[in-house]
């Protein structure tokens, strides 16, 4: 399905944007989860590219780790006139290159259920714009917050293969930053980040080296993530504690049992909707 058709709001969303310069080519990947977590990668080519090689090489990994991670519907942003219009059939690909790469993407997006692309302004697309500006501007780039992958040679020849194992899910980046801050008062180089950033920290605190929100209640909770969070739905709702209460209900439970997540709320209406025995 392509732009213009008229569809339910996508749960998966891609961003991607390609930067060739003078030192080196490299592209940017922001995957947003169903639950508003990011994934995040930089990508550095170790071969020349031109401007819209780069743009294609950026759609091709971000696709390839969408269903890496199990994405089965996705709408696709890219700031690249050329390469958002070529997929569109409004341009025509004449390049031999350019060719091969579309060949390769719409086999790659024949497997999702359904998917739309669009062009936005560059503006618009300032995160993936930067982390591509900083893979094709340097070889040296070592952050544990943003994973950087090597591609070794281009998608259109045989056997080449994105890195999508050094590519990584950051769920919990939300308590990273507070955590950095609190305890090193490190805060992140963009200016609205900051502010929200010092404006969360006021209800955490780090103790015995765990992040912790302060409730209404001045009950101190852990925060928690990953397949912990799902246990702990379980074991509240149906084990120990439970009734099998409904979503709403059954996020307070957690909240008083001392435990906090960012998308407690609505993986807790989730969760008490999936349970039959409710």
């Amino acid at each position: 399905m392509m732009e213009g058709e008229q569809m339910s709001r996508f749960q998966w969303k891609l961003n991607v944007d390609g930067s060739s310069n003078t030192h080196g080519s490299g592209v940017g990947i922001v995957i947003t989860t169903p639950e508003g977590d990011a994934v995040e990668c930089a990508m550095r080519f170790d071969f020349k590219a031109t401007n819209n090689q780069a743009e294609y090489e950026a759609l091709l990994a971000g696709l390839r780790v969408c269903t890496a991670l199990g994405a089965d519907e996705l709408e696709i942003f890219s700031d690249s006139q050329v390469v958002v219009n070529q997929l569109l059939d409004e341009y025509q690909a004449r390049d031999e290159h350019m060719i091969v790469y579309l060949d390769i993407i719409k086999k790659l997006l024949r497997r999702f259920k359904r998917y739309r692309i669009s062009q936005i302004p560059r503006e618009e697309n300032d995160k993936v714009d930067a982390l591509s500006k900083l893979a094709s501007a340097t070889t040296c780039i070592r952050s544990k917050n943003i994973p950087v992958a090597h591609l070794t040679k281009p998608s259109t020849v045989d056997s080449a293969e994105v890195m999508v194992a050094e590519i990584r899910q950051k769920p919990n980046d939300w308590t990273i930053q507070l955590r950095r801050y609190l305890e090193e008062n490190i805060l992140p180089e963009d200016a609205v980040e900051t502010r929200r950033i010092k404006y969360r920290s006021t209800r955490y605190t780090v103790l015995r080296g765990e992040l912790y929100r302060r409730g209404f209640s001045k009950v101190l909770q852990r925060c928690v993530a990953g397949e912990e969070t799902n246990k702990i739905l379980k074991d509240v709702h149906s084990g120990v504690c439970g009734n099998h209460t409904g979503g709403k209900s059954l996020a307070h439970k957690v909240l008083r049992q001392g435990f906090y997540w960012r998308t407690l709320f609505a993986e807790a209406q989730r969760f008490a909707k999936s349970c039959e025995s409710c």
